[in-house]
């Protein structure tokens, strides 16, 4: 698998855990449904998550008014399953 098709595949599944813990998910400040989105390494975050993907950020941008907000995968990941 190339490393395009590992990101992309991250993606789906950053996008599928966020709307399984947020359903009915709106912009926290004008409360838009509409959002861009974007998934990044935050190297930041290490060590204190212990391998590369725990590191990965979910970023949604409100496409009404332009919020920001960023959700760490793997801990939304992890309180989905708890």
């Amino acid at each position: 698998m190339s490393e395009t098709d590992t990101w992309s595949t991250d993606f789906e599944r950053a996008r599928a855990i966020l709307g399984k813990r947020f359903p009915d998910l709106k912009c926290l400040r004008c409360a838009q449904d509409k959002f861009m989105m974007r998934l990044y390494n935050d190297e930041s975050l290490s060590p204190g998550l212990s391998y590369p993907q725990a590191n990965n950020v979910l970023e949604l941008i409100c496409g009404e008014c332009g919020f920001m907000e960023k959700h760490v995968v793997s801990i939304l990941e992890k309180t989905e399953t708890e």
